[in-house]
């Protein structure tokens, strides 16, 4: 299990963050108990515990302020979710999911709100365009970003430590049980993470904001299918124009804006740190 703990532990040192003992357990790729990490963690001297946080030894972090970080993220959530409420209210939207750093509880200043969409079979890209009106219509600093829109058709994705960690991560809310379906869509999900299940959700705010005249024209039987073949036609083709990442997907029934590439990013640094704990190791050896 100390492995497995490593790359845990390695995989929050990219955020120069640690972990409590009950989210080690979340992330660890092995079956395990909290009583079992709770041994290792504390058995092994890898492994050091700070303010109620667990960090690798010898491992440098920048200095992270979690009262900051924890009232950023609150204040985001507080500022984006009556936006995120009046996206809710259309019944298009099947579920709504919180993601990234606000879903953790920690974020830096100026952090967008993050969504995970799943819409009606033919929406994708109508949804999405309404989220980029209500998000440019509202007023505050705080910014919400559609940035994976999937039609229930086709919820399967990519496994990938880093999928695994944000289906854990992510917080819904609408539709909780599409987001229980959507596990049970992706079954190397609870194989990648045999300790994890899906978080608690979020409850929605007062909604702010109105639909566009636009909306409700397409969203009529003949129009709106009309609409979503030219609205993805035009996206799709203007995304994959100027995307240059090979984590992107771009096609009618996905929209997955990926553009950062932090899935390749992260998870390769997250290597370098627990091969750099390793060497320290055997140094000591």
């Amino acid at each position: 299990m100390k492995t497995e703990i490593i790359d845990v532990l390695s995989w929050a040192a990219v955020f120069d963050q640690g972990l409590k003992s009950s989210d080690v357990l979340r992330y660890l790729t092995k079956k395990s108990t909290i009583e079992e990490v709770s041994a290792v963690l504390r058995d092994i001297d890898e492994f050091e515990q700070r303010e109620g946080r667990w960090y690798l030894s010898g491992k440098e972090y920048s200095r992270v302020d979690y009262k900051k970080t924890t009232a950023s993220a609150t204040r985001h959530l507080k500022e984006g979710l009556p936006i995120v409420s009046k996206l809710c209210e259309t019944s298009s939207i099947l579920g709504v999911a919180i993601t990234g750093s606000l879903a953790s509880g920690s974020s830096v200043e100026g952090a967008d709100v993050d969504l995970l969409i799943v819409t009606k079979a033919d929406y994708v890209w109508r949804v999405r365009a309404l989220a980029v009106y209500l998000e440019h219509s509202a007023r505050g600093d705080t910014r919400i970003c559609p940035n994976m829109v999937l039609d229930r058709r086709d919820m399967k994705l990519r496994p990938s430590v880093y999928a695994a960690r944000e289906l854990a991560m992510m917080r819904p809310v609408k539709g909780r049980e599409i987001f229980e379906e959507m596990i049970s869509q992706n079954p190397w999900f609870l194989k990648q993470l045999p300790n994890a299940n899906l978080s608690p959700s979020i409850e929605l705010t007062e909604s702010i904001g109105k639909f566009p005249l636009w909306w409700g024209a397409m969203r009529l039987p003949v129009l709106g299918i009309l609409a979503e073949k030219w609205e993805a036609r035009r996206r799709i083709s203007e995304c994959r124009k100027e995307s240059s990442s090979l984590e992107s997907v771009y096609d009618k029934l996905r929209c997955i804006g990926h553009e950062s590439e932090h899935r390749s990013r992260i998870e390769g640094r997250m290597v370098e740190i627990a091969m750099e704990v390793s060497t320290h190791e055997r140094g000591l050896q």
